[in-house]
């Protein structure tokens, strides 16, 4: 009943499971033991405690309206919540209790689904293409191979044990509408001069904090080397990849590590070995030619509410089991269908509802969970794309010149929300304003797909995430009345939308601070902003985004020619490791100078803070090395907020037994930096009591103490704030 093969091994998973999580609820085993296993199998924890999201493989995105039927039924089971359609065409059910996971699973199982490889570094779900059948230029169809590989490569131990997470996508054509050039392996699909299929292979490609377009492996490899070429990457990532550190893990950073040609010779390499061994070729299921009707359906944000799945599950039903594909782009289209039948099923779509046309260029936008479930998230993406909406619905007449441009917006760095391929593409940060931080976004614009052509989006600047709607509406402003007739958007940031960003950035970069718009509040939030909000239990991932934004602030002095500034800013970065605030450019330097230059960087660039706090003149080369040395520095940097010191740096903290400290009054994160460097200077076992504000401080900051190995002894409430008792981990 499913489109690719279960293995039998996935009922002694899912027993396996099941077992784990009755331990874990019995206190029989720990919280990082229970993740370890919970993870690979496509279970993640979300923001609210207790609550956990269990993701659904559909290879391809392809799903039978019988399945879908059963998804909703499993669903309404254990949550109300709707479903979430993800960007690897993927299906999420959300707000689950950890005791049902393990139902979902069997359910799932009964209706040709699996969770396994949903999270963790296991080969993930296979991607695709989804204008299958319609893109004029497709080569030939790709469906049979994604079906037939994942049903081998989910039977294989290995996939489940890797270094970090390993994605595969099929493009049908150079137009690589499924970013196979975007992935850890992606196949295009080809036609030699003979007529023979086969692919183009792309190999460690990816998206993440640091993306890159894959390397071209082969121009054109025949169709029956898919599993050979597979496995050779899965084997070259297994051994080689890097285990230790999870943010330089993915394949791309063996292909940095031993450059272009040792890779690809390794790769050969291996897969020499691999062929030695003549596995068995893929065995494909054949398709009809399909038809060339179809309906594509925008499913804002990529949530699917049961009534609206169970419409397009009982339509799609009269048309056969090849007609419901989740697209990356978190829609649905609706495929396969006789041409003269696809007006007909639109137009009952949009009286029931489930399309809107008026406002399909929102509907159809990217948008990644944000900090509204997801533990690593910054901003409110989802409340963006909201507000954006509503400002929209006087201007639904811009449809004709803008209705197919692609928004993207993720609520961090991490590319969830695939910016970096965005005609107009957002993600997440947060930017000072008088001392305080607030939610904000940097702007991104011009990808291009296509093989041979991939180009990342370019970023533009940053904009304070209250002024983002009024940016968006008036660039599509701009681009309704200037973009030429059949011009990509791309294009037209090129010619000339490039410059209207800028110009706007400009206009909107003053925060727009009334009584009714708080800058310090992200769109749809409930409360004021706060990195310490946004983090599970690791306020140093608030850390590292100040230090970030310091220094691209630094950068942006230096492009203006304002050299004292970029000095100020480079200074202001790493002070924050040793909970140092400073409120002026002159403390900033002076703080620096004091804690960093001649103990952790060469005394040498004591003359550039002398000549800094003297307002002597800074010439932009001087500047620019002294920003380059702090980077260095900032980089020498181990996962405790320490450097490597060049001399003495004076006494410690001290080594008595007990320690006390009073950090009401401290923000977060700065009171988790001030607690940590207090430890820092102590023995394994010994104790420290500190005070903290109730709020944000002590919802966070012992949950961080937790995940960096200490044991929280005990927590009491004084008035209006706390005392923590801290016991220092090994």
């Amino acid at each position: 009943m499913g489109f690719y093969d279960i293995p039998d091994s996935l009922e002694k998973d899912i027993a396996d499971y099941e077992a784990l999580t009755a331990e874990f609820t019995d206190g029989k085993i720990n919280k990082a033991k229970m993740k370890a296993a919970r993870v690979p199998m496509g279970v993640y924890e979300q923001r609210k405690d207790g609550t956990y999201m269990v993701r659904a493989r559909i290879a391809g995105g392809d799903i039978s309206p019988l399945q879908l039927k059963g998804l909703v039924a499993i669903a309404q089971k254990y949550t109300s919540k709707p479903f979430h359609l993800t960007t690897r065409q993927e299906l999420q059910f959300h707000d689950i209790a950890l005791a049902d996971t393990h139902k979902i699973m069997k359910e799932l199982r009964e209706i040709g689904l699996s969770t396994r490889g949903g999270g963790g570094n296991t080969v993930r779900n296979i991607t695709g293409s989804f204008d299958e059948g319609i893109d004029a230029q497709e080569a030939f169809s790709v469906s049979p191979y994604i079906r037939a590989l994942t049903g081998r490569m989910i039977a294989e131990p290995d996939s489940w044990v890797l270094p970090r997470k390993f994605k595969i996508a099929f493009s049908g054509s150079s137009r690589d509408t499924a970013l196979a050039a975007l992935n850890d392996l992606g196949f295009i699909a080809k036609k030699n001069e003979k007529g023979e299929k086969g692919f183009m292979v792309y190999i460690a490609g990816g998206m993440g904090t640091k993306p890159a377009i894959g390397t071209l492996l082969y121009e054109f490899a025949p169709h029956t080397e898919v599993y050979n070429i597979t496995r050779a990457a899965k084997q070259l990532f297994d051994m080689h990849g890097n285990r230790k550190n999870k943010h330089a893990a993915r394949l791309r950073f063996v292909l940095y590590r031993l450059g272009k040609d040792e890779f690809i010779k390794l790769f050969e390499k291996i897969l020499a070995e691999v062929r030695d061994k003549k596995h068995p070729v893929l065995q494909l299921k054949g398709l009809k030619p399909p038809d060339k009707g179809y309906v594509m359906i925008p499913v804002f944000l990529g949530d699917l509410s049961f009534e609206i799945a169970g419409k397009i599950a009982g339509i799609a039903a009269k048309y056969g089991e090849e007609t419901i594909r989740l697209t990356p782009g978190q829609n649905i289209m609706f495929r396969n269908l006789p041409e003269k039948d696809a007006h007909i099923i639109s137009d009952e779509l949009a009286k029931t509802g489930v399309i809107n046309e008026d406002s399909a260029i929102f509907d159809s936008a990217v948008v990644c969970a944000g900090a509204a479930t997801c533990r690593l998230g910054i901003c409110l993406s989802r409340g963006l794309i909201k507000a954006a909406k509503e400002k929209w619905e006087e201007k639904r007449s811009m449809l004709d010149k803008t209705g197919d441009v692609i928004i993207r917006i993720s609520g961090c760095p991490n590319t969830c929300g695939q910016h970096m391929i965005a005609d107009i593409g957002f993600y997440g940060a947060a930017k000072r304003h008088e001392g305080r931080l607030a939610p904000a976004y940097y702007v991104m614009a011009g990808g291009v797909l296509g093989a041979g052509k991939t180009k990342f989006a370019r970023q533009k600047g940053v904009i304070f995430a209250r002024n983002a709607p009024d940016f968006l509406l008036e660039l599509l402003e701009h681009a309704q009345g200037n973009r030429k007739e059949g011009e990509s958007f791309a294009g037209y940031i090129e010619r000339e939308g490039g410059k209207k960003i800028d110009q706007l950035l400009e206009k909107y970069n003053a925060p727009k601070q009334t009584a009714a718009v708080d800058i310090y509040t992200d769109w749809h939030a409930e409360k004021e902003f706060s990195l310490a909000d946004r983090m599970e239990g690791e306020c140093s991932a608030g850390v590292f985004d100040l230090i970030d934004y310091d220094f691209t602030a630094a950068e942006n002095s230096l492009a203006k020619g304002d050299a004292e500034g970029a000095v100020a800013a480079a200074s202001r970065a790493l002070l924050i490791t040793k909970g140092l605030e400073a409120k002026t450019g002159e403390e900033a330097v002076r703080l620096f100078n004091e804690n960093f230059i001649g103990k952790h960087m060469p005394a040498d660039y004591a003359g550039v803070a002398a000549d800094f706090l003297s307002h002597a003149a800074i010439s932009p080369e001087r500047a620019l090395e002294f920003l380059k040395e702090v980077k260095k520095l900032y980089n020498s940097m181990d996962n405790s907020l320490r450097f490597p010191e060049i001399a003495a740096a004076g006494p410690g903290v001290g080594a008595e037994k007990t320690e006390f400290r009073d950090f009401r009054g401290v923000k977060c994160p700065m009171n988790f930096v001030k607690t940590k460097l207090v430890l820092e200077g102590m023995k394994a076992g010994e104790k420290l009591e500190i005070l903290l504000d109730d709020g944000e401080p002590i919802e966070n900051v012992p949950a961080s103490l937790k995940n960096e190995g200490h044991e929280i002894l005990n927590m009491d409430k004084r008035d209006s704030f706390w005392s923590v008792l801290i016991k220092k981990g090994g």
